[in-house]
């Protein structure tokens, strides 16, 4: 370290922006963990012919991922919050490369790409980094003590004045270790990666949306119990002080009856009042004495008791609250951008703002059923798929027209002789409820009825527009 010498104080004042300078370099040579700087200090090596083959293969991964990450932020698809790869670690730019070569999708890509940067931005903002830093001033107080402190450093390196460099490095590891010590990550860092955890795991998992909600579900349960945890930790910071006072108040009151107990082997028995009175006058110091450091070391003990209960409960709390936060974050990480990747809804994701509501998509099946009576029959035979007229009845009565006592039938033609006053004597809609009088109604489009009468007929109508749809798509496409 350094002597306190007057030469030596612009470099105090300093030294802790020098730390933070440090660290980024650092850390570009270390794993993803902002604090994976080893425990010992630094020391000298060469690296082997393997690892400068490997800081070439991971070159490589840096400048292939950079440039999609630049192809798809050209093509307007979500990006990180900080794009630039030259601020992560070799550890983490693996790791997007992965990520990268595990989906197709352009827009896949980007959002899965986007949230894992997010979820390592640490490595890459610092200023984000400085705002964890806990008191701050105490920290650099911290540091510029280290450096006014001689040491077997100081002595090392007034011997071997060369080996400058080597007192710097250990200036700044020193450094380095008080920073880690005041550091707490900030409430972006712990969402970002909690964010990248679940929705990685969704996307190597292939969870259907069904699957998302049911992990959206347990996570909920999971922070509603976080609360009700906080809540409890709570009521036990209470119990606990009160136990406390309890305990202080009995230590007074035994350390009150000594007293008197002793002041009576003089007077006799005597009341509370005659003994306040004693202990004014200044009557028996020695048992006053005795008395007061009683209540001292009994006050001391509460002071020191409080304090515990309040630390932890406090450390439960804090727990249970990064738990219940990560839960949360985890919540939204899989509304805003897990079940849109599920639906197909890709492009609608955005980092902010409200999440992106599912749009209810038109079923092909049911909008084929839709159409006119003739058409669809026409459609229907086309594919080589027209419904039996036992397939027809079945629907039509499936379909709940009607009031209980009425019969259903399919009947698009004129029923008995034509006339146009009644609705049932003349064509029309081809489902025909009688019984008390007689009404028309259009075949149902909701496909469950239609699979319904198929499992009874054998003939999977929905099933023969789905592959006629299918067929007729691919055969469009490019």
């Amino acid at each position: 370290m350094t002597r306190c010498f007057p030469r030596h104080f612009a470099r105090h004042a300093l030294v802790l922006g020098a730390a933070f300078a440090l660290a980024p370099a650092a850390l570009a040579q270390t794993g993803p963990d902002l604090w994976s700087i080893p425990d010992s200090a630094p020391t000298q090596g060469v690296q082997s012919d393997t690892s400068a083959l490997d800081m070439r293969a991971i070159d490589k991964t840096r400048a292939l991922a950079d440039a999609k990450l630049k192809s798809l932020t050209e093509s307007g698809l979500m990006t990180a919050r900080i794009n630039d790869l030259s601020a992560y670690s070799d550890e983490t730019v693996a790791g997007l490369g992965k990520i990268l070569e595990e989906d197709s999708d352009p827009c896949t890509q980007a959002v899965r790409a986007a949230v894992y940067l997010d979820g390592h931005i640490e490595e890459a903002d610092w200023t984000e980094v400085a705002r964890g830093i806990e008191r701050p001033w105490e920290l650099a107080g911290e540091i510029a003590l280290d450096q006014l402190i001689p040491d077997m450093n100081d002595v090392l390196t007034d011997l071997f004045s060369k080996l400058t460099v080597i007192d710097k490095a250990l200036d700044a590891y020193g450094a380095y270790q008080k920073a880690k010590q005041h550091y707490a990550q900030t409430q972006l860092v712990r969402d970002g990666i909690a964010a990248n955890d679940i929705v990685q795991e969704a996307a190597r998992g292939n969870w259907s949306e069904a699957e998302i909600q049911q992990k959206r579900a347990a996570l909920m349960k999971e922070a509603q119990s976080g609360a009700e945890e906080m809540l409890r930790a709570q009521e036990k910071i209470k119990e606990g002080l009160e136990a406390v006072d309890k305990r202080y108040d009995e230590k007074v009151q035994i350390a009150y009856y000594e007293l008197k107990r002793d002041i009576g082997k003089v007077y006799g028995t005597i009341s509370d009042r005659d003994l306040d009175m004693l202990m004014a006058n200044g009557k028996f110091p020695n048992l006053k004495m005795s008395y007061d450091d009683k209540i001292l070391a009994a006050g001391n003990e509460r002071a020191k008791d409080h304090e515990s209960v309040v630390e932890r409960s406090y450390a439960l709390m804090h727990k249970t609250q990064f738990a219940t936060e990560r839960a949360l974050a985890q919540v939204d990480a899989l509304a805003r951008y897990s079940a849109p990747l599920a639906r197909g809804d890709c492009a609608d994701i955005r980092r902010d703002g409200p999440i992106a509501k599912p749009v209810k998509k038109p079923d092909t099946v049911s909008e084929v059923l839709k159409l006119p009576h003739d058409k669809l029959m026409i459609f229907l035979e086309k594919i080589g798929s027209k419904p039996s007229e036992a397939m027809l009845n079945c629907v039509c009565r499936a379909a709940g027209y009607g009031s209980p006592g009425t019969a259903q039938m399919y009947h698009p033609d004129t029923l008995g002789t034509y006339d146009k006053r009644y609705s049932c004597q003349h064509p029309g809609d081809p489902c025909i409820v009688s019984g008390y009088g007689c009404t028309r109604h259009p075949l149902p489009s909701d496909k469950r009825i239609w699979d319904s009468c198929a499992a009874s007929t054998g003939e999977d109508i929905t099933g023969a527009i789905t592959a006629a749809v299918k067929a007729r798509q691919a055969k469009s496409a490019p």
